[in-house]
């Protein structure tokens, strides 16, 4: 199994995101995430405004860029960039410069976009999710043209539409940069199962099963294989192994997601090395090949180098 981080750029500062994924570099995670949202996620120490949690929020990709500069060895993306946010060539662009920047890193995350609130108080144009998952293909299959060998790239869709584009540099990997599709509906999964390289999932360990073998059927339905997606799993920890914050994270869980304690307990990571080692076995169990560790602003750097010394050699495969 694979391990990977992802930071919010929300509620932190620069040197402590730094930190983060030095320390994950040389530890030996395979891959670190931002996400790419313009206002924070998570509550802060402020009260919320505008119908918003309220703090310092940092833009993902410029972020993501400075950080991958900084490690050698992550690969490095967003999980994931709503495709509603920028011009798919724009984002094309993006994710190549972050690629020669990282020598062959980078990874292109994308999703269909969800923050309705967001979206509204920026004038971002927030169509319906039929049309959002159409536009989610659409940036896709651009992106994949415009990577390939050719000098001028069109395309012609409802969304997406490309004229003779000159797209130069191309990515430094022969097979470019890998494609992550994250979400939940049907129809994304579909999506990912006809056009992702990785896939990823919020799912516990005992619902996997059922989504591995509808991805594994829509893959066949594609002319692919089941090795031809990746599958990876986002896990909310709690790394410190300080007992109230661990039943504070779980508590948090439950109240804005559901479950039994111990249903919670069973897919995040929380508790002593041993707890998490025997969730990592779950979700490996059930198919997942990388799990993605949602690293919140209160967890620190020592938090993460106890977990690469003590989990991450246990369960991880090169």
């Amino acid at each position: 199994m694979k391990l990977a981080i992802q930071t919010p750029p929300e509620h932190t500062d620069f040197s402590r995101l730094r930190d983060l994924w030095q320390a994950a570099d040389q530890l030996g995670f395979s891959a670190g995430f931002t996400f790419d949202h313009f206002v924070p996620l998570n509550p802060g120490p402020r009260p919320d405004l505008g119908g918003v949690p309220s703090g310092p929020q940092f833009e993902g990709w410029v972020a993501l860029a400075a950080l991958g500069a900084l490690t050698s060895n992550l690969q490095v993306g967003t999980l994931v960039t709503g495709v509603t946010y920028r011009h798919p060539a724009l984002l094309a662009k993006m994710a190549v410069t972050l690629d020669h920047i990282t020598g062959g890193r980078a990874i292109l995350g994308v999703g269909a976009a969800w923050h309705d609130a967001e979206h509204a108080m920026y004038g971002i144009d927030y169509p319906g999710v039929g049309d959002r998952m159409e536009l989610l293909e659409e940036t896709v299959e651009a992106f994949q043209l415009l990577c390939n060998p050719s000098e001028l790239v069109s395309h012609s869709g409802r969304f997406v539409e490309l004229n003779d584009a000159v797209f130069d540099p191309k990515p430094l990997r022969p097979k470019g940069i890998p494609v992550l599709i994250g979400g939940g509906g049907e129809r994304l999964r579909r999506i990912a199962a006809r056009c992702a390289d990785w896939y990823n999932g919020f799912w516990a360990p005992w619902e996997w099963g059922e989504v591995n073998e509808q991805l594994d059927a829509d893959l066949a339905r594609y002319g692919r294989q089941p090795a031809d997606l990746m599958r990876t799993a986002f896990v909310f920890s709690e790394l410190s192994g300080d007992q109230a914050a661990g039943d504070g994270m779980v508590a948090a869980f439950q109240a804005n997601r559901g479950g039994t304690t111990e249903e919670v307990r069973s897919r995040v990571m929380v508790g002593s090395p041993d707890d998490m080692i025997s969730v990592l076995r779950a979700y490996e169990n059930a198919g997942v090949e990388m799990v993605i560790l949602n690293i919140r602003p209160s967890q620190q750097v020592e938090h993460v180098q106890s977990f690469g010394e003590q989990v991450l050699p246990a369960v991880s495969s090169d």
